[in-house]
């Protein structure tokens, strides 16, 4: 039988970095919410109001904003719209009402941020020498 010399600082040092993640989570994700919304182009400001942070657990740490963030952050092809129950659709431009059967929506063109300040973030708030200071202080 063999033993294992050191099983006590093992296990003390497991034990304290087992509660690190959600801290540094929290301070991720809040630093994400603050490089983002910079990122975002503003027409009404919606989509940069809605981005915060959700949540902070010891396994994930989540980011949310309006669902249009990822139109705006991958783009769209160009499509067609057609109404579905009335017989045409309206809408304003330049001051102007225009009605129509179907439209031609043109392809928008991506403006990522998402996978930016996600990187940005975690180049600024590294965990590295977090998990360190409580791997070194456990034993």
């Amino acid at each position: 039988m063999t033993t294992l010399k050191g099983s006590p600082e093992l296990k003390a040092r497991l034990k304290a970095i087992r509660g690190t993640f959600k801290p540094l989570g929290r301070e991720w994700a809040d630093e994400v919410v603050v490089i983002a919304k910079p990122m975002v182009p503003v027409q009404t400001g919606r989509l940069r109001g809605s981005i915060r942070r959700r949540n902070a657990t010891q396994r994930q740490a989540t980011v949310e904003a309006h669902y249009s963030a990822n139109f705006v952050d991958a783009g769209t092809k160009r499509h067609t719209i057609v109404p579905k129950k009335a017989k045409g659709l309206y809408f304003t431009d330049g001051g102007q009402t225009v009605f129509a059967k179907r439209v031609d929506h043109p392809r928008t063109q991506a403006r990522p941020f998402k996978a930016r300040a996600e990187h940005e973030a975690l180049r600024r708030k590294s965990p590295l020498q977090a998990l360190l200071k409580q791997w070194n202080g456990a034993a």
